[in-house]
């Protein structure tokens, strides 16, 4: 059993590895050729900057603006140079380099252009498109401008370079080109893209019009074969503007490097044959029983001294440690509750047994108020009520409203009182003792109120029927 699970883990682990390993690789096979993804050599939006402004593993220069969404190389301004190179160099021989820009002016003719670079040494500052002259390596030129007056630009170019040339600004390099296409570029609805492959010591550009988003629609610009280029590099896009300006922006630029895969045949070489294999594991055998051997002299040998593979536990001996400690824990947390329900369990218990003890005796003791009292409670407010309404019939509109009130709070006193006097009544408890002073009773109490009440309302129709009479002088 313990072996079925372990062997379990295992094929666990391998398959978790090998789609780790598939996933960081990247690897895919097209056309006898390994492409795997360089996320050191890329970037592309969004988040693509860092706190500090910066395009992770790139460094920028110039007019170079990084931002969330895209790089802009050069704004629409006169005289600007700007450049984005990786800081990591490439150390694959054969690679492929997909890029996304967009190139836009209000002007119906654009300058300078943009440039894509794999040479030797990180570009500087420079006249060719922001880079430096005088570079090793290769350059994917986009010129806006028309120097020549040959009414062929925009225009796509590949130039090599040894590290002797200097670019023909004046030409617009074309005595100088290993191959391009006349491309308009300029102010595309989506990003044109360019797809530069090296592989085999073949050079192939591939443009994309920016018409459309759709990734099939690349077309061939230019392909030339036996061309070698450094084997190691820096990867690099720059821009510049000169008399007339456009926005130089680039969105995305994505790095695969390129392998050879192995052939049959030295796979075949490199594996061992069938009596290489056997006798490998003889030698695993035997080197396994003088093992055993070994270790059973020295038991022997030192009795005391315990094997020291016994301090470590197996995978599955910790998997089931933990799932025996979990249950011992849940156990122990339903046994805490299961005491504390008891608890409260008996709690209700006693109170229940206390309450049956106290209801008989409230039951028969107590004296609440009698029923005489209440009939005289309920006369006098009957008697209060009639005045009031006498009162009312001699009064204007503003005063029955005031008495109307005055009465609404005399009922709801009256009404408050009764409800204590039913709750003393139902629960036959005995009221609090008075005081040392001399106590009033409700029915003195509400007699006293109403004296009170027919006085002042006599006071008052008095006062107001002088108030009429001395009217009548004027």
């Amino acid at each position: 059993m313990a072996e079925t699970k372990m062997a379990g883990h295992v094929a666990k682990i391998l398959l978790v590895l090998f789609i780790t390993l598939s996933l960081i690789d990247n690897v895919s096979s097209e056309n006898g050729r390994h492409s795997r993804f360089e996320y050191k050599l890329s970037f592309k939006g969004p988040h693509l900057t860092n706190k500090q402004g910066n395009v992770p593993f790139w460094t920028h220069y110039g007019s170079a603006i990084p931002s969330d969404e895209q790089v802009r190389l050069t704004p629409s301004l006169k005289d600007q140079r700007g450049g984005l190179w990786a800081k990591t160099k490439a150390t694959s021989q054969y690679w492929e380099v997909e890029v996304f820009f967009k190139v836009s002016g209000r002007g119906r003719i654009g300058g300078d252009g943009l440039a894509v670079w794999f040479t030797e040494e990180a570009g500087k500052p420079g006249p060719v498109f922001g880079s430096s002259d005088n570079w090793k390596g290769m350059g994917l030129f986009f010129d806006s401008f028309d120097n020549d007056g040959e009414q062929n630009n925009p225009y796509v170019m590949v130039m090599l370079n040894d590290g002797t040339k200097q670019y023909d600004h004046f030409k617009d390099g074309n005595n100088q080109q290993l191959g391009g296409c006349m491309r308009d570029f300029r102010n595309k609805p989506h990003p044109v893209r360019a797809k530069i492959r090296y592989f085999n010591n073949i050079l192939t550009v591939f443009y994309h019009s920016g018409m459309s988003d759709r990734d099939e629609d690349y077309e061939l610009c230019m392909r030339a074969e036996n061309i070698e280029l450094p084997k190691e590099g820096f990867y690099g896009i720059t821009g510049g503007t000169g008399g007339l300006a456009d926005d130089h922006d680039v969105l995305r630029f994505i790095t695969h490097s390129l392998t050879v895969p192995v052939k049959k045949e030295e796979k075949v070489k490199k594996e061992i044959s069938e009596e290489e294999r056997k006798k490998y594991e003889e030698q695993y055998g035997d080197y396994t029983k003088k093992l055993e051997i070994q270790k059973e002299e020295f038991q022997k040998e030192h009795p005391d001294k315990k094997d020291p593979q016994i301090k470590y536990e197996s995978v599955y001996e910790r998997d089931l440690r933990l799932v025996y400690d979990g249950q011992n824990s849940i156990n122990q947390l339903v046994r805490s509750l299961h005491g504390k329900v008891g608890e409260l369990t008996q709690e209700v218990n006693n109170l229940h047994s206390v309450v049956n003890s106290k209801q008989p005796a409230a039951a028969g003791g107590g004296d609440g108020a009698s029923k005489q009292e209440i009939n005289t409670m309920i006369s006098l407010q009957n008697q209060v009520h009639n005045a009031v309404k006498d009162l009312q019939s001699k009064m204007n509109t503003d005063d029955k409203k005031k008495l109307e009130q005055l009465e609404q709070s005399v009922q709801t006193i009256m009404e408050n009182v009764g409800h204590i006097l039913v709750k003393t009544q139902d629960l036959g408890a005995k009221p609090p003792p008075c005081p040392t002073v001399s106590c009033i009773t409700p029915s003195s109490f509400m007699t006293l109120f109403a004296m009170i009440l027919i006085v002042g309302g006599g006071y008052f129709a008095f006062k107001k029927h002088q108030e009429q009479a001395s009217k009548k002088f004027y």
